[in-house]
C-alpha cells in the first residue's frame, strides 16, 4: 500500500507541472477533382510524457467548425476532410478549445474551386455538339449528334436527320 501511494504523489507531482500539447502545424490539401475537397492536417508538439491529451477545434473560414482532439497514443498529426460550398478563398484557424485545450494559434489560406476564364468555349456532355452561333455569354445550347452511321429502316422506309431528330419514314 505504501508504494501505491508514492506512485500517486509521484504521478501527481509530475502532472502539476505538465503544460498542454502546443498547436505545431496546419496545413490543406486541396483534392484533386471538383477543387473544393480540401484535406486539413493538424499536428501538436507535446513537450513531456505527461502532455497526453488536447483539444482544437478547426474553423474552417466558411463558418463550420470541426472538433478535434488527441489523446495518450495518438498520432502527431490528425486529419479532418472537407468540402467547400462555394468557391473562393478561405483561411482556416485552428485554437485550443475546451478543458484541455492545445495551447497556441495556427492559420493557413487556401483558393477552392476556382473557376476557369469567363470567355472559356462551353462543352457539351459526350453525344452532344454546341450548337452554332448559340453562345451568349454563359448562355448556349446543345444538340444531340447524329450516329456515325445511319439508323437501319424497315423496307419501305427512308432515314432521316432533321431539326435535332432522326428516325425512320
Amino acid at each position: 500500500m505504501r508504494w501505491s501511494v508514492m506512485g500517486l504523489a509521484l504521478l501527481a507531482w509530475a502532472g502539476a507541472g505538465a503544460a498542454a500539447p502546443r498547436l505545431d502545424t496546419v496545413s490543406v490539401q486541396v483534392l484533386s477533382g471538383k477543387g473544393s475537397d480540401v484535406v486539413i492536417s493538424v499536428s501538436i508538439e507535446r513537450p513531456t510524457l505527461m502532455d497526453l491529451t488536447c483539444s482544437a477545434t478547426i474553423d474552417t473560414g466558411d463558418g463550420f467548425r470541426i472538433p478535434i482532439a488527441w489523446n495518450l497514443g495518438d498520432s502527431r498529426t490528425k486529419t479532418a476532410r472537407y468540402e467547400y460550398k462555394r468557391p473562393g478563398t478561405y483561411r482556416v484557424r485552428v485554437s485550443g478549445t475546451g478543458k484541455e485545450a492545445c495551447v497556441g494559434l495556427k492559420e493557413a489560406s487556401l483558393t477552392v474551386g476556382t473557376p476557369g476564364p469567363a470567355s472559356a468555349t462551353p462543352r457539351c456532355p459526350a453525344g452532344w455538339t454546341l450548337v452554332e452561333d448559340s453562345v451568349q455569354g454563359p448562355r448556349y445550347a446543345c444538340r444531340a449528334r447524329p450516329p456515325a452511321q445511319p439508323l437501319r429502316c424497315a423496307k419501305g422506309t427512308t432515314y432521316f436527320a432533321e431539326s435535332g431528330e432522326i428516325g425512320c419514314r
